[in-house]
């Protein structure tokens, strides 16, 4: 890792890996790796996933501990992420194509994530986005929330 992850950011890596981790073994396995990625709406085949897990298993374990997803991670605190992968990100959630996020589709897509979530909680992340106050997330607020800009 070329730079150095601050404590918040380590805490975020260390959530993700979390969910990821859905048996809670400490370690990402093939079958987990590919259910994170058809709950993002990324269909990939055994190929495909097998050609993840070898590039995030350093070690060559058949996993991936939290050290391997640190490493592989890492990178993306410290880019923009594309206008391609921005708009795939707000589709995950723009369920209808409306142009917004709703509070049910929020719902839907962060329960996928982790399960125990409560429509209180998504008004809460709604809150703290919605800038128009219109409860809801239009595109521009996604966007400067996913680039932690100011809207």
């Amino acid at each position: 890792m070329s730079q150095r992850l601050n404590p918040t950011q380590l805490k975020e890596l260390k959530d993700c890996f979390s969910v990821f981790d859905s048996d809670d073994s400490g370690s990402i396995c093939v079958k987990e790796l590919k259910k994170v990625c058809e709950s993002l709406g990324i269909k990939v085949g055994d190929r495909q996933v097998n050609e993840l897990m070898r590039l995030m298993d350093r070690d060559g374990s058949g996993s991936v501990d939290f050290k391997e997803f640190v490493n592989v991670m890492a990178e993306q605190f410290f880019r923009e992420p594309t206008p391609a992968e921005l708009e795939a990100a707000f589709d995950t959630f723009d369920q209808d194509k409306s142009g917004y996020i709703s509070e049910e589709e929020l719902l839907m897509v962060m329960t996928r994530f982790k399960g125990n979530i409560t429509i209180s909680d998504v008004q809460k992340m709604i809150q703290a986005v919605d800038k128009d106050r219109d409860n809801r997330i239009n595109k521009k607020e996604f966007i400067a929330v996913v680039l932690n800009q100011k809207y």
